[in-house]
């Protein structure tokens, strides 16, 4: 609030003028509605969307990254863009910077919105389907291993074939649902 009472809004940012009495002088603070500093934990969900969510992404992907590098491989316009997005990461504490060589990496794993449908593996970021996938696929193989070791006696059984139609139905719905959560990835 300023002296007068009233509240300015510039850009997205509430900006409010704190009176200090005891100096005699007024000081700017600016917040953003979205991060307050008491519910910072809490607003995780809001803070990794859009291009934070794409800076949090490619930092997860490459292990560290410096502000000119993530805005080159993720085409933003301005470098200030990038360290916006960076400093509400670091606000919230899933990132972390080094003073020496100026790289931001990332000190905890969010596992919240489109980020829990994935798992890390290395710098890859590999759908949770994909581990249901591989095993419907080792089913299949299996199938094809035994009706090949016990030939028609296998293949003329009801419940092999039960089994055959219902892990091709599994590895159809995988398959399907890892391509729809890949095509979600935040890049």
């Amino acid at each position: 609030m300023t002296p007068g009472g009233r509240k300015y809004k510039k850009e997205g940012l509430a900006i409010t003028s704190i009176s200090s009495k005891s100096k005699n002088e007024t000081l700017l603070a600016m917040t953003d509605p979205d991060i307050k500093a008491k519910n910072i934990k809490d607003n995780r969900d809001k803070v990794l969307q859009g291009k934070t969510l794409q800076v949090y992404w490619y930092i997860m992907t490459h292990h560290h990254a410096g502000v000119r590098e993530i805005q080159k491989a993720l085409k933003m316009v301005s470098s200030g863009t990038v360290a916006y997005q960076l400093n509400k990461l670091l606000k919230v504490g899933i990132i972390t910077k080094n003073d020496e060589n100026g790289k931001y990496y990332i000190k905890e794993d969010v596992k919240k919105g489109v980020l829990g449908f994935y798992f890390r593996l290395g710098s890859l970021m590999v759908p949770r389907y994909s581990i249901y996938l591989v095993v419907n696929i080792l089913g299949v193989l299996g199938y094809v291993f035994l009706a090949w070791k016990y030939g028609d006696m296998f293949i003329k059984n009801p419940g092999s074939l039960l089994f055959l139609f219902f892990i091709i139905f599994c590895t159809c719905v995988f398959i399907y649902e890892s391509i729809k959560i890949w095509e979600r990835k935040p890049t």
